[in-house]
This record gives C-alpha cells, structure tokens and sequence, in this order.
C-alpha cells in the first residue's frame, strides 16, 4: 500500500474526448464525462458511485477497449511505473495494471487512468478479483491514487504460536481509529494470499541465520540484540520497499512480540552450536 499521486483529470478528459470523436461513441460523450467528474469527486469510492447506465447499452464494448487500448503509452506508463512494492498489496514486485472498480462491472471506467492502478498478479489476477466493496462503508480498498492514508504504516504480521510450525495473520496496527481498522482490515483480507504466507515463512525460517551471522560464534543472541537486529531490519525494509511492504509488515509485528524474539534467538543458538560441534 502506497500513496501515488493521482493521474491528471485534464489528461483522463482530453482521452475521453479524443475517444468520444469516434463512433460509437459521441452520443455518450456527455453522460461519461459525468461519470469521470463523479469518479473523481467521490475518490473513486464504490459506496458513492454507481455504474452508468448508457442508452443503448454499450458495456461490452466499453470493456473491450481496455484490452484493445493496453499497450498505449498511456497505459503501460501506469503498468511500468518505478515504485518500491505493489501498492495494492505490499509484495515486492508490480507488473500489472488492477482495475480499482472492476471493469466488468464499472465498464465506463475501463480506460480511465484514475481507475487503474500499478499491481502485482499476486492481487490483481488472484485474491481480489472482482470483489470492490464490502458490507458496509468503511468495506472497501484503499484507492492509491486517492486516499491519503496509504502513505502511513498501516498494518503488521501477527506470529500465531507454536513458533515450530508459526502461522501469520496480517492486522491493523492497533493505534488506527475504528473506521480505518475496518477499511484496512478489508482491504488486507481481500488481496493477501498464499504467496504473502510463503514470504513470511521464509522470513521466519531465515531470521534466525540472519542473528547467527550477526553475533558471530556461538555466544547467545540476547534479547537486546534481538531487538536491536529487528528494528534495523525493519528500518531497512521501509527504505527499500515501503511502510506497507510484506517485509515491513513482517518485522513491524516481530518488533512488538517478544516471545517470538525469543524463540529466534533460541533458534540462533541452537544452530550455532550445531555447525561449530
């Protein structure tokens, strides 16, 4: 999750007319135009916006220009776009283009640039889908583009004992107000999938490695150098790959579990008497 500044509207308006000088589409130009302006004015919301209803009925063609427009600059600019971690998800890579509101059901916002944000396929061809909203309004994802809070740290990886087969569960952090624990925890639970769990399995299976080399020889890893090694690990990770990275996530919710630290350093030991007999 990360803060983008949002594409010009001027530019997603000069699109849509250039587009609109062409048939079919000058008819609609009027009523789509509206449905930009409506886009912007509520930040992309899905409890505020509806789809438009066009008359005839053009949403089959409406969607199609996204697959006929998706190697224009314009497009691969947004696809191609140099950020530190997918800003949907937190992974380390991007690639795709995600439809904020799914152009299946939103067709009038196929093309509009304010709608498509830079991904990665862990979230945009997997767990998120054509899902866009919840049950209720703070249910919803957080829109890059638009919501302001996606530049703050906003969630952390939760370790669920027995640390010998630890589990992961991505949380809110706990300081955020109730109305924005509900849109995280949402937005988390709808594009965080099997490939999140396997980052912090293996975070969690090299972490202790990553003590040993730190400590040298075999004298135990205390839990101040724990901590300490944490919170550089996790400085590291906010500067290469954001505040709502995997990474940062991960070594966020390492930094408040002293229990799991613990085990770590146990691990750390272990391992070290091991390889020096």
């Amino acid at each position: 999750m990360i803060k983008i500044d949002a594409p010009l509207a001027a530019n997603d308006d000069a699109h849509l007319k250039k587009l609109c000088d062409r048939q079919p589409w000058p008819p609609h130009y009027a009523l789509w135009q509206a449905a930009y302006a409506g886009y912007r004015s509520h930040n992309g919301n899905p409890w505020y916006i509806a789809p438009t209803a066009f008359v005839p009925d053009v949403s089959d063609q409406q969607t199609a220009l996204y697959e006929s427009q998706s190697s224009s600059q314009r497009i691969v600019m947004i696809r191609r776009m140099q950020l530190k971690s997918c800003p949907m998800c937190g992974s380390s890579v991007t690639g795709t283009v995600d439809h904020y509101l799914p152009k299946e059901d939103f067709p009038e916002f196929s093309v509009m640039a304010a709608n498509l944000v830079p991904a990665c396929s862990h979230c945009n061809s997997g767990k998120k889908g054509r899902t866009f909203r919840g049950a209720t309004p703070n249910e919803r994802f957080i829109h890059p583009y638009f919501d302001t809070l996606a530049g703050e740290p906003l969630w952390l990886t939760r370790i669920i004992p027995p640390y010998e087969a630890a589990q992961f569960e991505a949380a809110p952090l706990p300081g955020l107000s109730a109305n924005h624990s509900e849109l995280v925890t949402f937005h988390l639970r709808h594009v965080l999938g099997t490939q999140f769990d396997r980052n912090a399995d293996n975070l969690w299976a090299t972490y202790p490695q990553y003590l040993r080399d730190e400590v040298g020889g075999t004298a135990p890893v205390s839990p101040g150098r724990a901590r300490k090694e944490v919170a550089r690990s996790l400085r590291t990770s906010i500067l290469t790959s954001g505040e709502n990275s995997w990474n940062a996530s991960f070594f966020r919710g390492l930094s408040e579990d002293g229990e799991a630290r613990k085990y770590l350093a146990r691990v750390a030991r272990t391992r070290a008497m091991a390889d020096f007999g």
